[in-house]
């Protein structure tokens, strides 16, 4: 269904929503870019489920971006806390499945794990810990409460179809703990400082409370990543200029805000945000690069999930059996 409003009201929409993304790009805020650009994709995503929904997913984004920068300086720990963090923040998550908020929550997560996987500098990491870890949780916290305000402002009489809700048939909680887990960990310990959080990314967007949804949502997620690292790769052979690839990358990001509001076939989001990963976590010489990195982490995790996913259903089928022999 199509989201009620003209064309030109949206583009109006769009920008306004992606000022404060572009005024954190555009200033020593710069280096909270990745996080924020997750944790704004996140409320945004849950603007279906209204606005109560954008303002928790706001604070949720928040809080643990506060608590990913303080894990992040914790030396040789790192890997245990934040593991554990990525685990709880996972199983946190049970309740999403029932609002349809299952992407949003998945992108939260991910945020966490970004900032502990590759930390980032900030202008204040010389007052400490502390002081760069707020500095993070108040640039993430602002942009996604503007997102929110803007969205619930503009949207108030043109309220949106919400997502069909099916029954659960995955432990979605458990699996994404297990898995986002078990990810996190494997790259703090093999590829700290890197661009493995994108195996948390691939897991936490593919996994879904149902077998069907899930499956559909792997196929577009790899289409996705494959069409989106596609279109990154050859715009990194011909961008001229250092802030080209900034701009692609804040034009792939509204193109996500339009088609998340549209609700669009996930393919097409996934492209979407394929693009502005790329585009807008790299310098201008390490596009390609990164760009291969990620379609290699995504097929990777995608391959792994997917995995579990057919071990978890093949596993109750071979207890019943043992248990239909013994009787």
């Amino acid at each position: 269904m199509a989201l009620p409003l003209s064309p030109a009201r949206l583009a109006v929409l769009v920008v306004v929503v992606l000022a404060p993304i572009v005024a954190v790009a555009a200033t020593p805020l710069s280096s909270a870019l990745g996080p924020t650009v997750l944790a704004v994709i996140a409320t945004a995503g849950s603007v279906r489920r209204g606005t109560p929904a954008m303002w928790r997913m706001s604070a949720s984004s928040a809080l643990v971006a506060l608590l990913a920068a303080l894990a992040a300086t914790t030396g040789d720990a790192l890997p245990a806390i934040g593991t554990v963090l990525v685990v709880l923040t996972a199983l946190a998550t049970s309740a999403l499945p029932r609002f349809g908020l299952t992407s949003s929550g998945a992108m939260v997560v991910t945020m966490g794990a970004l900032l502990m996987i590759k930390p980032i500098s900030t202008p204040v990491d010389a007052a400490g810990p502390w002081a760069a870890a707020l500095f993070v949780a108040v640039v993430v916290g602002a942009t996604t409460a503007w997102i929110a305000g803007v969205l619930s402002f503009a949207l108030r009489s043109h309220p949106l179809p919400k997502p069909e809700l099916p029954d659960p048939t995955v432990p979605y909680s458990i699996l994404l703990a297990v898995l986002a887990g078990g990810f996190t960990l494997a790259s703090l310990l093999f590829f700290p400082d890197s661009n493995a959080w994108w195996t948390v990314l691939t897991v936490a967007i593919i996994l879904q409370p149902t077998r069907g949804k899930l499956w559909s949502k792997l196929g577009a997620r790899v289409l996705g990543t494959l069409l989106g690292g596609t279109v990154a790769a050859l715009l990194a052979v011909v961008l001229p200029t250092t802030i080209a690839p900034a701009v692609v990358g804040f034009v792939a990001l509204a193109a996500n805000v339009v088609l998340t509001v549209r609700g669009a076939p996930y393919w097409q989001s996934a492209t979407a945000v394929t693009v502005t990963v790329v585009m807008l976590t790299f310098e201008r010489d390490q596009l390609l690069q990164g760009d291969l990195e990620r379609i290699l982490f995504t097929v990777l995790a995608a391959a792994v999930t997917a995995a579990a996913v057919v071990l978890l259903s093949v596993l109750p089928s071979s207890r019943q059996r043992a248990s239909a022999s013994q009787s």
